[in-house]
């Protein structure tokens, strides 16, 4: 029996069909007749988006609230769809998905869901098991739409799918699709995103849509609606799982192991329309059955396109190597993952460079017809998937049984709670993680650094231990291998187009190994370990305490984690008076003798609040921390606690430039880390408002990635900064915000940019060559290329490439590749690194002069050039340029400082191992 919507929802959609009808009535203009799909008949008793919240398919853009109206209308009339809530966002939009499937297979969704699983696992369902699971049941595809919210036709060809599922009568391949496949519609992952950009639309446009692209409603401002909340790109976040959003559907798509998953995005409004298979390079772990999937799926959606003529490309731009991708991680767990691209309007009207023009409906058909087309795909091909899928897992186990590789171990290491994290991130990936009980040895494992021990090698208690002979073997071996090659052919191929300065075809970062972003010590091994192990069930935790009772006199925290950071942030934000220790000290404490390193927190018990121990015994419960309680201030070794080398630690006081002139992406990765992961508050003002603001509210400044500084800020601006900065501030740069410091007449960072340093060419010596060039100098040029042409043979190519050498340019730049860094853990921007090592993303090519020893500090440098190289990609001359150049320096101007970052180490707040140097700056900062 179908459920009806409420009376109140007929009255609302009434009041906005009049309203939409008056205002908007012709928004379809110029496109008479224009059909979705021919011949359609619909049940009239489940509701059209034009009768839930007031226009039409493609007519307007749809605000989510409008959205999440029509799903749940929907949901109510259709006995085809049930309406699944999976989080939300961070401005409290709620995420839902839709599954869709005929009357028979909606009665058993939960039997299809844990078929889904066994099949995911073939450890646990033998082959005539899956052989009956896979005769029985309906594939499951997953259609993901918004990602990116000014990327608008998706949604709206979310809810047109969806509709035309729920109530095509004479539809065949509708039946099938239902029949045959459980189809998962996602219709908006970044709802916060959309609405900023609808909202601005909205705003902009007149009384008719405007195609034109100079057109205010075309012109969309900071910081766009291709973000969510916290201005993260969602398609790169999908292994780091910063933000809620991804999490939570990461975690639905846990629950279904579909067999399809396909994300669906707009491009340029010149183009056409993308989809599968992807261009190169793809990533090693894409085994050969996939590629097939993947020509067969394009197959098919080329076969929908010619019959709509709708025109397509394939194999270009859009690659599948990094896993972050909302196509790519799936890919890695067997799903048949694909990208699809459409034209975008952005708007409702776009004029096209081939003086055609593209209206909104379109750009919605488009997606439609490649929505219905993929499921139609599951459904013709639903045993053939699930074979697939069960194949591919299996065959994934049994690489891991078999490879060079069976285990990857992370130790404790100097910062168990990073591992801790890290593991965690694994597991609520579906990784199955293992940790050792007890003390065990390998004889046989290998590091990543330069410098680590390799072979036999001892392990302690509470090691992790990852196998690879598990079903997702292939996505462990992405996520923490060092380095994924690109293919010999490809790379030669950029090195001829940088040759040329062509632009390359490399889509995005080429190293982003888990382990090494974390900065966690790492082995891989060749034999499986023996040992006393539990499989984990749960995300670990580490177990805080205070050791000692209450303290008499102080309470000390080591200053060699991310923890501790965390907590001293929490306790800055309760008022609690602390003190840093800028050198090492030893104490004996609980019988043993207890070191801490440079930067370690010192909570006194005088003019802090009586009920100190208890906030310090709910500071080491909720970070994790080992606090340790002292009645004594005698030291073993070391300063003292009372020395001139302990510093009290003024409570920051943080603004950050915000939207003009800064990287959207830059401002909302340092916010968040800052206000979600390290729990302290920032206060962001307009760049060009900075020298007008009381600069004396604040102790830190911080400025994002970016190269509208010189037009914001001006001399004015900078002279302002100067002054604050001489009083006490603390200046913080970020990535491409620290040129504009080193500017002549800004002079805040005595170093400079270098621009590529280039060999000479070499000069012959002997007198023959000197006599025949002397010769060359006085003969007409086109008699001495014997007459035939203006260019030089191809002989002599090497001559012309070095003669149309630019006198100055850049470095060729490091494309998203992780270099190592050494650590001045003496300096206290420095703190927290006792093995004086790091790792940084670097993804351009920002080479800065070292500071001179009067001038400032070079607190993390790149490493020497054999030690440099991690992972990833880039030019051979720019890690010879790049070696021994700084990464961090720092410089005093009267009582404050300017710290400069050559690249942004909150890069999509993915490189927890370079937490601590931000951190240190931004906490540490205004007590020095």
């Amino acid at each position: 029996m179908r459920r009806i919507w409420g009376m109140s929802l007929v009255w609302g959609c009434l009041v906005v069909l009049a309203w939409g009808a008056a205002l908007g009535q012709d928004m379809g203009e110029g496109q008479p007749g224009f059909e979705f799909y021919p011949g359609a008949e619909y049940d009239p008793e489940v509701p059209t988006l034009q009768q839930v919240v007031g226009h039409s398919w493609g007519e307007r853009i749809t605000l989510h609230h409008e959205i999440e109206d029509y799903v749940q209308a929907l949901a109510q009339a259709s006995p085809r769809v049930q309406l699944r809530r999976h989080g939300e966002s961070w401005e409290g939009k709620a995420l839902y998905h839709l599954i869709v499937a005929s009357e028979e297979n909606q009665g058993r969704l939960e039997e299809i869901r844990q078929a889904m699983s066994r099949l995911a696992d073939p450890r646990a369902t033998p082959q005539q098991d899956a052989d009956a699971l896979i005769a029985s049941m309906p594939s499951v595809v997953w259609l993901a739409y918004g990602v990116h919210g000014n990327e608008i036709s998706s949604p709206d060809a979310a809810l047109l799918t969806a509709y035309h599922l729920a109530a095509v009568r004479n539809d065949e391949v509708a039946r099938n699709i239902l029949d045959n496949t459980v189809v998962i519609i996602d219709p908006t992952q970044n709802p916060d995103g959309r609405d900023r950009f609808i909202n601005f639309y909205r705003q902009t446009r007149g009384r008719w849509p405007d195609g034109d692209p100079s057109s205010a409603e075309h012109d969309e401002p900071w910081p766009g609606g291709r973000f969510n909340h916290y201005l993260f790109d969602m398609n790169r976040d999908w292994f780091a799982q910063t933000q809620m959003e991804t999490h939570g559907r990461l975690q639905a798509y846990l629950q279904w192991y579909p067999q399809v998953f396909v994300d669906l995005h707009e491009m340029g409004t010149n183009s056409t329309y993308y989809f599968a298979p992807p261009a190169d390079p793809l990533n090693p772990e894409i085994p050969p059955s996939q590629q097939e999937m993947l020509q067969a799926a394009g197959r098919n959606n080329a076969k929908w396109f010619d019959r709509y003529r709708i025109d397509y490309f394939t194999r270009e731009v859009f690659d599948s190597f990094y896993p972050g991708y909302g196509e790519a991680w799936p890919m890695f767990k067997g799903s048949v993952g694909m990208t699809y691209e459409q034209a975008s309007v952005r708007g409702l009207l776009a004029e096209r460079s081939d003086d055609t023009t593209i209206h909104y409906r379109e750009s919605v058909r488009n997606h439609f017809v490649a929505s219905i087309s993929t499921a139609e795909f599951g459904a013709e091909n639903r045993e053939g998937l699930l074979r697939y899928y069960y194949d591919y897992r299996g065959s994934a186990i049994e690489e891991g049984r078999t490879g060079p590789v069976r285990e990857y171990i992370l130790p404790p290491g100097h910062d168990p709670n990073r591992v801790d994290r890290l593991a965690g991130k694994l597991m609520s990936q579906g990784i199955e993680v293992k940790r050792a009980r007890s003390a065990f040895s390998h004889a046989s494992a290998q590091g990543y650094y330069a410098g680590q021990e390799q072979g036999s090698m001892n392990f302690p208690a509470g090691t992790y231990v990852i196998p690879l002979d598990q079903p997702d073997k292939r996505l462990i071996s992405v996520l923490m291998e060092k380095h994924f090659s690109m293919g010999d052919d490809f790379i030669s191929e950029q090195e001829r187009r940088q040759r040329k300065r062509l632009g390359l075809e490399i889509y995005d970062v080429t190293g982003w190994s888990m382990p090494i972003l974390y900065n966690v010590d790492i082995y891989k091994v060749s034999e499986s370990s023996s040992g006393d192990f539990e499989t984990l069930s749960e995300a670990p935790a580490s177990a805080g305490e205070v050791r000692g009772g209450e303290a008499r006199l102080a309470y000390l925290i080591p200053w060699d984690s991310n923890s501790a950071a965390r907590a001293l942030a929490w306790l800055f934000r309760r008022d609690i008076r602390v003190h840093g220790a800028d050198e090492s000290f030893t104490m004996e404490l609980q019988g043993d003798d207890v070191t801490f390193p440079p930067g370690s927190l010192i909570v006194k018990t005088k003019d802090n609040p009586e009920d100190l121990h208890q906030v310090m015994q709910q500071a080491a419960r909720t970070f994790g921390i080992t606090v340790w309680s002292t009645d004594a201030s005698w030291v073993k070794s070391g300063i003292n606690l009372g020395s001139n080398n302990v510093n009290y630690l003024e409570r920051p006081k943080v603004a950050m430039a915000y939207r003009d002139g800064v990287s959207p992406t830059s401002v909302g990765a340092a916010r968040y880390l800052l206000e979600q992961e390290y729990g302290y508050p920032v206060t962001v003002i307009v760049t060009g408002d900075l020298p007008r603001a009381e600069l004396d509210r604040y102790n830190v400044i911080i400025l994002p990635e970016g190269f509208g500084y010189g037009r914001d800020l001006g001399e004015s601006g900078a002279g302002r900064l100067r002054d604050w900065i001489r009083a006490g501030g603390t200046l913080v740069a970020l990535g491409s915000a620290s040129r504009w410091l080193t500017g002549e007449k800004i002079g805040l960072l005595s170093s400079e940019l270098e621009n590529r340093q280039k060999e000479e060419p070499k000069k012959e010596n002997n007198q023959e060559s000197q006599d025949e060039s002397a010769q060359a100098e006085k003969e007409d040029p086109i008699e001495a290329m014997g007459g035939q042409s203006d260019l030089p043979s191809s002989e002599d190519m090497s001559e012309l490439e070095k003669m149309i050498q630019p006198q100055e340019e850049r470095p060729f730049p490091l494309l998203g590749a992780l270099l190592r860094l050494r650590v001045d853990g003496e300096y206290w921007v420095g703190f927290g690194y006792p093995s004086g090592g790091a790792n940084a993303l670097v993804r351009g090519a920002d080479i800065y002069t070292p500071l001179k020893l009067d001038q400032g500090a070079n607190v993390a440098v790149y490493e020497e050039r054999p030690n440099l190289w991690l992972s990833g990609w880039g030019f051979e001359d720019t890690y010879d340029q790049i070696a021994n150049k700084p990464f961090l320096m720092v410089q005093r101007h009267g009582r404050g400082h300017v710290i400069a970052f050559a690249e942004d180490p909150n890069y999509r707040a993915f490189m927890d191992g370079l937490n601590l140097l931000f951190m240190n700056a931004v906490l540490l900062g205004p007590g020095h």
